[in-house]
């Protein structure tokens, strides 16, 4: 998983000569450098923990600070931040100088860090509640906002790819009610397997013969899979899983249900070539 050594705002690299009086030039983009990269498989943008926590003027060792951080506040790791011990951090030794501490990746590379996603670290830098903290806050709205302006299909993207995991989110659970109700019509009782059942194969379908769990083993995803599914998987899923819940209300049975749904299946990714470009 290889990360891209862009900044969004801001190309200097992090000097340690710099002191927090360039905080009032707000000369963020060399004290904190936002860079482009993933998390989880999906597209974010990271910070230097370490390079944070000097600017924040924190004055708790680093390590401390950031885990008591992570635990207060419930911060995943792999979907909050990861570490330079993660695949995410590959970027780190792919490129010959780092983003964050500009050292030469052929003298050595730099001792532990921790990469926040840009929320994370507004997050960060809001609950120290000091005048580094609220610039640095105002710092990563900015960077958000260019963001918006220089790379509106960047922006356009990631719109559709929530409104895409929003509505695969809406569907699972009636689709097991669905479920429920027809079984229970046949005097059946519905188990957990069978849920598990439904789940697996519409995720066959999508996931090309892997199921979910298999999916994200594959890919190397911790957490939910699907918040790691790209728009076009998940609004994949929204349609199989709202026409599997039409099929069960017709009364089809598991194996009719498959067979139609892969059919369907094909005809949807057909149709979607025929739009793209």
């Amino acid at each position: 998983m290889k990360q891209k050594n862009t900044a969004i705002t801001g190309r200097g690299q992090t000097r340690p000569e710099e002191n927090h009086g360039d905080i009032n030039d707000n000369n963020f983009g060399s004290l904190v450098p936002v860079v482009s990269g993933q998390i989880g498989g999906r597209e974010s943008n990271i910070v230097s923990a370490k390079a944070l926590h000097k600017t924040l003027g924190v004055g708790r060792d680093f390590s401390t600070w950031f885990n008591e951080r992570v635990k207060e506040y419930g911060f995943v790791r792999g979907v909050d931040y990861f570490t330079d011990d993660d695949q995410g951090a590959a970027w780190l030794i792919n490129n010959q100088y780092s983003p964050v501490s500009g050292k030469n990746k052929k003298r050595g590379r730099p001792e532990k860090d921790y990469y926040p996603t840009l929320a994370t670290a507004k997050e960060l830098a809001m609950v120290e509640r000091n005048e580094q903290g609220r610039a640095i806050r105002r710092y990563f709205i900015q960077c958000e906002e260019e963001l918006h302006r220089s790379a509106p299909e960047v922006a356009a993207r990631l719109r559709r790819q929530l409104q895409a995991r929003i509505g695969a989110a809406n569907l699972f659970k009636p689709m097991c009610a669905a479920l429920d109700a027809a079984r229970a019509e046949q005097g059946k009782r519905t188990l957990q397997y069978h849920y598990s059942n439904e789940s697996n194969m519409i995720a066959k379908i999508v996931l090309g013969g892997l199921t979910a769990k298999q999916w994200a083993q594959v890919n190397g995803i911790d957490g939910d899979p699907r918040d790691s599914m790209r728009s076009e998987q998940l609004e994949h899923f929204t349609y199989l899983e709202s026409t599997n819940i039409t099929l069960i209300e017709l009364g089809q049975e598991y194996h009719q249900r498959k067979a139609e749904l892969m059919r369907l299946s094909q005809r949807w990714l057909a149709k979607r070539l025929e739009v793209l470009p």
